[in-house]
This record gives C-alpha cells, sequence and structure tokens, in this order.
C-alpha cells in the first residue's frame, strides 16, 4: 500500500494482512520519500500509547536511484518490529524532518490476537523525572524558541519507547561492542567497536551511520583472537575486528539510531547492525544547563509530570515524587553552573620591590609533548630565566621531546611520576600517595612554583604542603568534571576544584576559559593576562629564510598552493572535518583553478587509532593527491612561512598560539570560532566558521583561496596588527614576570 502526502511518499510493503496482528513480534517494512527534499531523522509507531523505533534510512536498490537520481545515502528503506499487545486498537506512524518536527504521516485500526501477552506496565513520572530533567533543560537552551511543553513532549516519548536492536542474521555473526546503550561522544564523533564475519564470504567493507547524509568507513579486518566456541568456521573470523568513528550531527535527538552495513566479495550490501543510543559526551562543545535556580527547577519538573499525564502515563503520590525530586535536584544543582558575579578579578600586582632578587622557579607542566601548552610555559620560562637573579628547573610527570628544548635552553628537566597520584579513589589516597610524590621535588631550593594546565592541578596541593607560593596557568575551557570524567575517579573533583582556590594566583590568557572556573574564583585569586607572540623572532625568521626552500626541506612542491592545518592530529583538533571540506571542494577546484596544483597539509600526526582512520578515509575519498599528514615538529615555524593559507579547525581552544603565529606571519587564516579564537581575531582579520561544520568550512577556504589567487592581502596585514597591537610580548611578558614576582613575594 502507498499512502501519498504533500511532503511524503509512504509504501508499507510488508505488514500483516488485514492489518490483524498476531501474539509476539511482527515486521512492518517498507520505504518513504520527500517529494519536498524534505531529509528522514526518524521514523516511529504508535501502538495505542506504546512507541516503537523504526530502523528507518536502509538501503533500496532500484528505488533509491529512481527517486534521489542516485544510489544514495539518504536512503529510502525502513523497517518496525512490533509487539501489539492484546486489545491494541490503533497503529499510527510518525515521520521526523531536519526540523525536529514530528508528523502523522499514516493511521489504520488494528486488531490483535487475544493470546498476545497484555500491556505491560508503563513508566511513571517518579521513574522519569531524575532521568530525564536535565537533558529536557538542555534541549530547552539548544531550542529557545521552542515552547517548554513540546520539548517535554519530546523527552518523555524519547524516554517511553520500547527499544529493539537489530544484530546481525546469518550467516552474518558478530557484536557491536560499543555504543551500547550509551555512545561515548568526542568532539562530535562516535566511538564505534566490534566484530563481524560471514559465515562463507568475505567482508570487503565495513560503513556505518547517524547522520542520514553521510556514510563513514569503519576499519574493518583488524585481529580478533577469542572469536571461537560456536563460531569456529567463520570465513575471516580471525581478522573480523572493527573499529572507528562516526559524525554525530548536533542536536540529534535521543534516542540516536547507528546502523552498520556490510559488502561482501560479490557487491552485496546488507544491514547488520541497528542499535539505538544515548550519547554522552566526553570532549567537546557541550550544551550547558541554565543557571542554578530552583524555579527553573520546579518549572522543567511541573512540565515533565504534564506530559507524562498527557502520554497516559501514572504521575504517582508525593511518597513515591518526593524521593525522584530529591534525586532530580541533586543532579541539576551538581552539573548545573551557579549565577554568576561571584568572582572577581585580582588586581595587577605592582613592580616588585626588589627585580633583580634571587629567585628559584620551579616550572611544573603537565607533558613534554609539541603542544601549544608547553610550548607556552617553555617561553614564560626561559623568559623569565633571562631575568636578573631568576634560576628555573622543570618537572613534568611525562617524557616527551620538550625536554630537548627546555634542557638547550638551559632549563634541567626532572621527571616524575604522578600515575598513581591520579588514580586515587579518595581524598585520603590522594593525600597519601602526593606526599610520596612531593618528596622527590626540590622544595628547599624553590621560591616559586609555577603549575602549567589544570592537569597539574596536584602541585597545588603539593606547593600548599611546604607553604610554597604557587601560580596556576590554567588553559583549559571545559568544566572539571566533563574534562575529567572518563580518566578520574569522582572522589578527585573537589580535590581539583580546590586547586583553583588554594593557588596563590591562577592565570587565565582568555576570559572565555576564566568564565568557565568563575564559580571558583570568589577569592579574588583570578587574573587575566593577555598571551604573547614574538614578533621580532617571526620576522627574522622569515627574512632569513625561503618559502620555496623551506618546501623543498619538508618535501613538498614549492609551486603548489598550500593550505596548512597545524595541530596535533585528535579529535579536539577537527582534523576530520578538514578532510570532509577537502572532499567537498575536490571538484570544484580542479574546476575552477585547472591547472593549478592546490594541497592540503596537516602538521602535528602521531601514530594512533585516529590517524589510521583519517588515512584510511583519504584514501577511500581519493583525495591522497590533494591531502597530506606530517608528523609533530619542533620546527613549527617553517610550516607558518611555507604556507598561503592557515586553517584552525579546532572544537575547543582556550588560546592558541598557533593563530597568534600564523597572524605575525601575515597568513590568510581561516579558523573555527570557539573559546578565546573570537577575543583574538574577528571577521575583519580572519574567515571565522563554527566548529564541526564541514559545509562552511569549505566555503570559508573558498573564500581564503580566492583572496590568495586574487593577491587580497587585506585580512592579513589586519590580523597581523590587531594580533601585535594586543599580543606583543614586550607589552605582556612583563606583566607575567610582575605577576610571577608578586606571587614569589606574597603580595597577592
Amino acid at each position: 500500500m502507498i499512502i501519498d502526502t504533500p511532503q511524503w511518499k509512504l509504501a508499507i510493503e510488508v505488514h500483516p494482512a488485514d492489518w490483524r496482528f498476531p501474539a509476539g513480534f511482527t515486521w512492518l517494512a517498507g520505504w518513504l520519500w520527500s517529494p519536498e527534499k524534505r531529509v528522514l531523522t526518524d521514523l516511529r509507531a504508535w501502538v495505542d500509547g506504546r512507541c516503537f523505533l523504526a530502523n528507518w534510512g536502509l538501503p533500496k536498490p532500484g528505488l533509491d536511484e529512481v527517486y534521489l537520481h542516485r544510489p544514495g545515502p539518504p536512503y529510502l528503506g525502513f523497517t518496525l518490529l512490533l509487539a501489539p499487545h492484546a486489545g491494541a486498537s490503533l497503529l499510527r506512524i510518525e515521520v521526523r524532518d531536519q526540523t525536529n518536527t514530528w508528523r502523522e504521516i499514516f493511521r489504520t485500526p488494528i486488531t490483535v490476537t487475544a493470546e498476545a501477552a497484555g500491556c505491560p506496565p508503563p513508566k511513571s513520572f517518579p521513574d522519569l523525572l531524575p532521568a530525564q530533567l536535565n537533558p529536557l533543560l538542555q534541549l530547552q537552551v539548544r531550542r529557545p524558541g521552542v515552547p517548554l511543553p513540546a520539548l517535554a513532549d519530546e523527552i518523555v516519548s524519547g524516554a517511553i519507547t520500547e527499544l529493539h536492536h537489530s544484530l546481525p542474521n546469518p550467516p552474518f555473526f558478530g557484536a557491536l561492542e560499543a555504543p551500547r546503550e550509551i555512545g561515548w561522544v568526542r568532539f562530535g564523533r562516535l566511538s564505534i567497536t566490534g566484530w563481524l564475519a560471514h559465515r562463507e564470504r568475505r567482508i570487503t567493507r565495513l560503513t556505518a551511520m547517524v547522520d542520514p547524509l553521510q556514510e563513514g568507513t569503519l576499519l574493518y579486518g583488524l585481529p580478533r583472537t577469542d572469536v571461537g566456541g560456536e563460531f569456529t568456521g567463520l570465513a575471516g573470523a580471525e581478522k573480523s575486528a572493527f573499529v572507528g568513528h562516526v559524525d554525530l550531527p548536533a542536536d540529534t535527538a535521543v534516542p540516536v539510531l547507528l546502523k552498520l552495513f556490510a559488502e561482501l566479495d560479490n557487491g552485496e550490501k546488507h544491514f547488520v547492525f541497528g542499535q539505538r543510543f544515548t550519547p554522552r559526551l566526553l570532549a567537546g562543545a557541550e550544551t550547558s544547563l541554565p543557571v542554578r535556580s530552583l524555579r527553573t527547577f520546579a518549572s522543567a519538573a511541573w512540565e515533565l509530570r504534564k506530559s507524562a499525564q498527557r502520554h497516559g502515563l501514572p504521575v504517582g503520590d508525593w511518597s513515591s515524587v518526593r524521593p525522584a525530586v530529591r534525586t532530580a535536584w541533586t543532579a541539576f544543582a551538581t552539573e548545573a553552573p551557579p549565577k554568576p558575579g561571584r568572582a572577581r578579578l585580582a588586581p595587577e600586582p605592582a613592580a616588585p620591590r626588589d627585580p633583580s632578587a634571587p629567585l628559584c622557579v620551579l616550572v611544573v607542566t603537565h607533558n613534554l609533548n609539541f603542544e601549544g601548552a608547553p610550548w607556552f610555559i617553555f617561553e614564560l620560562a626561559r623568559h623569565l630565566a633571562a631575568q636578573p637573579g631568576v634560576t628555573v628547573r622543570v618537572v613534568s610527570p611525562q617524557e616527551g621531546p620538550m625536554r630537548r628544548v627546555f634542557a638547550d635552553a638551559g632549563m634541567p628537566v626532572e621527571v616524575v611520576d604522578v600515575a598513581p597520584v591520579m588514580a586515587a579513589k579518595s581524598a585520603g589516597e590522594f593525600t597519601e600517595r602526593l606526599a610520596t610524590v612531593s618528596a622527590q621535588l626540590p622544595w628547599t631550593e624553590t621560591d616559586l612554583v609555577i603549575a602549567n594546565t589544570m592537569v597539574t592541578f596536584w602541585a597545588v596541593h603539593a606547593a600548599r604542603a611546604v607553604n610554597k607560593p604557587i601560580a596556576l596557568y590554567v588553559h583549559e575551557s571545559s568544566a572539571i568534571r566533563r574534562f575529567f570524567k572518563q580518566d578520574y575517579d569522582p572522589a578527585l573533583f573537589p580535590i581539583i576544584e580546590d586547586g583553583f582556590r588554594l593557588a596563590d594566583r591562577v592565570v587565565f590568557t582568555a576570559d572565555s576559559s576564566r568564565r568557565v572556573f568563575a564559580h571558583l574564583g570568589s577569592r579574588g585569586n583570578f587574573s587575566l593576562l593577555p598571551s604573547w607572540v614574538d614578533a621580532g623572532r617571526v620576522d627574522a625568521f622569515a627574512a632569513a629564510h625561503r618559502a620555496a626552500d623551506l618546501r623543498r626541506k619538508h618535501g613538498l612542491d614549492p609551486e603548489a598552493v598550500l593550505v596548512v592545518n597545524i595541530g596535533s592530529v585528535c579529535e579536539r583538533k577537527g582534523q576530520h572535518v578538514f578532510i570532509q571540506a577537502v572532499e567537498l571542494l575536490k571538484e570544484e577546484l580542479a574546476r575552477t583553478y585547472p591547472g593549478r596544483k592546490i594541497q592540503f597539509l596537516m602538521v602535528g600526526a602521531r601514530p594512533g587509532l585516529f590517524l589510521e582512520t583519517l588515512k584510511e578515509e583519504l584514501a577511500r575519498l581519493q583525495l591522497g593527491e590533494l591531502a597530506h599528514f606530517l608528523p609533530e615538529t619542533g620546527e613549527i615555524f617553517d610550516f607558518y612561512h611555507l604556507a598561503d593559507i592557515f586553517c584552525c579547525t579546532s572544537f575547543e581552544e582556550s588560546f592558541p598560539r598557533v593563530l597568534l603565529e600564523s597572524a605575525a606571519f601575515r597568513k590568510l587564516i581561516v579558523s573555527t570560532d570557539v573559546n578565546g579564537i573570537a577575543e583574538m581575531i574577528g571577521p575583519e582579520d580572519a574567515w571565522l566558521i563554527p566548529a564541526g561544520d564541514r559545509y562552511r568550512l569549505a566555503d570559508a577556504l573558498k573564500q581564503a583561496l580566492a583572496a590568495h589567487f586574487a593577491g587580497d592581502r587585506t585580512r592579513p596585514e589586519k590580523a597581523r596588527a590587531a594580533v601585535l597591537r594586543k599580543y606583543h610580548e614586550a607589552q605582556s611578558l612583563p606583566r607575567h614576570v610582575r605577576l610571577m614576582r608578586a606571587v614569589a613575594e606574597r603580595r597577592t
């Protein structure tokens, strides 16, 4: 049967005769297409008051080509697994499009055999409240124009859905190990792991989808040694593991559907896994809760109660509601930011009493990698060491290539193992283990401790225990509980927060970062000081080196136009979005600039799964001639100078020095506008875009390339002027030195 509406064309090809349902499970199947080019984002059926979600967006060979004029995606097919209860009388099918609006597109009376199971007991309002109140308030923050009752209905209908996951059918066998009920997301990417094998045929490719328009390839064929027993004899079982990531679109409604498809060596494509899950953010931009308020809490709780009533759910009496309210309030009060206004910035100190007095500084940095934070603290430490009477030594919990950089500048480095401290499960364990580490530190020769990044919170506690003055530099822009929740026991969270309160001074270079931690600044020990760029060193380097020579040095084409993305290759830096934008531009650039060689370079490759998935994506998209990786390097000035366009795709940055330095090098800049970046440069200086948006990134890169070919240097010159006006080292570094002297003299 086919149902036509102006917005949708629905075909239900599989259903029980005369809509008479037997006992147990019954499949519905068909396809759905929008003449108005609406994008299907979910499909569900209601059997009276019970909700069942579909596996939608499945390939329909032949029909996909007819209606889409290509094989897809988006795909048109769907399946629905229903288990109507005895006495059920109405089936309704609803579709949701990209506007997040559900619309009914089909309804029919049904009959169900009396042998079917009865209607399962519904969830109650007290059951829903503790888990759903925070998601409702976050949804309200994301969609402020939508009435709260409508948002409450979306939350409640999602919470009462009866989930049925799709597993491989023989001759396929396997397991999806992540995600399960919870899917962990880092910077817009969902982690996926598991194994899959076929009884007879070889699997040539495994793909995954959440976004209806984007299908990503997983790394398949990795070693798997535990597939045996009843699965013995499967073709390729010893190399049946898969890992990878798939993009999670912004504002994806819960529960999210993940689909996995297997392609065989005979060309067939099969739907093998369908998993509904709730995303949980490990890292990246998260929708915050509104400011902590009893009125806000009560309003949301009341709307959830009314929505439960509209869905026919029991609301419970006060004896059952009271503990649910108490639990929900605790969760809300723990996660919601406090009211602003409690924090105040400390005044900048006056000049030191004796600027040449002896001062022994112990710098504690979180690692010694070629990353922004270690370079930042190196430059500060080097500048301090150049002052009369100052000596500097360095401590790190991790080894890395920056050790030699510090050592060559005359600053000795010691690596101290703090892993047992970070693994503590209680405040008592933390204190006991920290004492062991602290005994290894050179306290008798230390007048001032400088801790670099909030990961070094342990150094604040160690310094306070021996009464040494300490300054904590914070470069992160993530709330403590979210930043550390995957790595540390929750018992450490209050200890980390106390580090902000106990430090003599907490220093931020970006006001956006300071605002994240404002609720910890009631002591008035927060400072906001500008970062810096060494313009003299930049200009001297540019004068002494030719870009073409540097390109030859690193094996790059001297004649190509180079778009360079500098930063450690990891999810936070967003190189996957960079690659997606290159894929979008590939054909257009070839048409617009025929005969011109344009290449996209990612500098900062480090071994790992993320790099392997990116390399696989480059190969799959046939971008090997356009995009390349180079490893992390200490010769970063080479790449600023040889670049024609600098690109930053980060999802989260406090105050990235790569942008300061690329502006000083007079580069055309395309960047996300996250966190402190918007404080650094404006739209008149660079092309600024939201994080994670490959379409906006592709458009900005296209405009920057047009400016390059036109010889338009307006933005680069404005960017350099703005950066040097605000962040020249001759202005910024002396302010940091004065503050460090004041902390050492306990004048804060």
